[in-house]
């Protein structure tokens, strides 16, 4: 029997793939939207010891689109899961219709199992992450995840669909609210002024076919792109030097599906252990090692890889923040074939990149390193621009306080300084000069991140 995890994310994915397929029928490119809920309840088992007996149930709240014939999608279920014991239980609606007027379709699926109490408590762990981790490219669909175990109830509700957002083909769009990426740094009492990532997308690459899995029967093309952000954003510490302190890279399939299931048992993926595997750190005077401390218990969408900064190399006399900033790195994968994909052949092409991932791009690797390369350069840039018109910004700023202070301290009226202390309710000179830096530095602050707000909207 499949782990419940296993099940509920493999069941998932196949439902979205199903979901997907139908949607691109009618609006090509359009976002999935719909809510779906997944509850596990969990009793001790009465014939086997520190056991629990295991009800999970995957149903829609409302209706997904695209007529969708329950025993068909059961039978197709159980082939890929060969090893799920699974019944379908039909909503009172289905029982006349099995599909209604707007061409939508209720269900419920209820599966069983028999699992030890720290296995539950890990599963629930990995289907926490494989929703969030989906929610951050599908955010208009909504997961309502809840477990019971023993009569102890805890939920939790996955979504973005208020979020802002970067549009990408093929009816995918990327959160770009930071807090879903990294814990919100405390920098004193200074709240970030801008909540969002920057992603530049790296261009497009087709990816190479092993000869062995080419002859799985891969009718299309693999194309690879990613899409690289500093986090948080790098215009939020451009009065700062930072550096790179850690990489996180997250790595998506056709949909929108996650490529690897990560697992608190198993933290790390035997396919990445080359930390040069996708960039090259030399080039940023960076030495990269694989961080192995993976918290699957804070409010994050987890990377598949993820690696720390043991040292660096060169200049060490930058003014580095402890905390440093995230490189994040999206790597999308989609299949084109130059015909409709029907869903069979699309999660035919799913599960090849799952089991062959590796192999595909270690044959791929050149032109996946150089475009990932021009998306970190591109990426890296902005904070070096950041920098640079911060300085500019700070030179200027410092000659207009000494101009007005020279002209202020220089006057011989007396009401004209009167007035310009009680302008900025200043006691003296020396407040009056700080206050006019700090009302400056506000000021000009809010005008340099005011394109950050802004909607992103940006096709690839």
């Amino acid at each position: 029997m499949e782990g419940t995890a296993v099940a509920v994310c493999e069941i998932l994915k196949y439902l979205i793939i199903h979901w997907r397929c139908e949607t691109a029928r009618i609006s090509k490119g359009a976002l999935l939207e719909g809510e779906l809920v997944i509850s596990i309840e969990a009793l001790n088992s009465k014939h086997q010891a520190n056991t629990l007996h295991c009800v999970t149930t995957i149903a829609s709240a409302g209706s997904i689109f695209g007529g969708l014939v329950l025993k068909k999608f059961l039978k197709e279920i159980q082939s890929i899961l060969p090893g799920l014991s699974a019944e379908l239980s039909w909503t009172s609606e289905e029982t006349s219709y099995s599909q209604d007027v707007s061409g939508v379709t209720p269900f419920q699926m209820i599966f069983e199992a028999h699992e030890k109490p720290r296995t539950l408590m890990t599963d629930s762990l990995v289907i926490k992450n494989f929703l969030h981790k989906v929610i951050t490219v599908l955010p208009k669909i909504r997961f309502n995840f809840s477990v019971k175990v023993n009569g102890i109830l805890s939920m939790e509700i996955f979504g973005a669909e208020n979020e802002p957002t970067l549009n990408l083909s093929n009816g995918i769009a990327l959160v770009v609210n930071h807090q879903h990426y990294v814990s919100t740094p405390k920098f004193g009492t200074t709240e970030l002024l801008c909540s969002r990532i920057h992603p530049v997308l790296g261009h497009p690459v087709m990816l190479f076919i092993p000869d062995d899995v080419a002859k799985m029967g891969l009718l299309g093309e693999l194309i690879l792109t990613p899409a690289a952000a500093l986090c948080p954003c790098p215009n939020v510490f451009s009065n700062q030097l930072n550096r790179i302190s850690s990489a996180s890279i997250f790595l998506y399939g056709p949909s929108g599906l996650p490529l690897i299931l990560l697992n608190p048992e198993q933290p790390t993926s035997t396919t990445f252990k080359d930390t040069s595997y996708f960039i090259n750190w030399k080039k940023y005077h960076l030495c990269m090692v694989p961080n192995l401390d993976l918290n699957f218990d804070r409010d994050l969408v987890l990377p598949d890889v993820s690696y720390q900064v043991e040292s660096s190399e060169g200049d060490q006399t930058q003014n580095m923040d402890p905390q440093g900033q995230t490189l994040l790195l999206f790597l999308f994968v989609d299949f084109h074939s130059g015909f409709p994909v029907q869903k069979m052949e699309l999660w035919g092409v799913h599960t090849l990149l799952t089991t062959h991932l590796s192999a595909i791009l270690t044959e791929s690797h050149s032109v996946v390193q150089d475009s990932i390369q021009v998306a970190v350069d591109q990426a890296l840039e902005q904070h070096h621009q950041a920098v640079k018109a911060h300085q500019k910004l700070q030179a200027s700023l410092s000659v207009a306080v000494n101009s007005i202070m020279s002209i202020m301290t220089g006057s011989t009226s007396s009401s004209f300084r009167k007035t310009c202390l009680q302008t900025l309710q200043a006691a003296d000179t020396q407040e009056f000069g700080t206050k006019l830096h700090k009302s400056f530095h506000e000021i000009t602050q809010n005008r340099f991140l005011h394109h950050c707000s802004r909607e992103v909207k940006q096709k690839i």
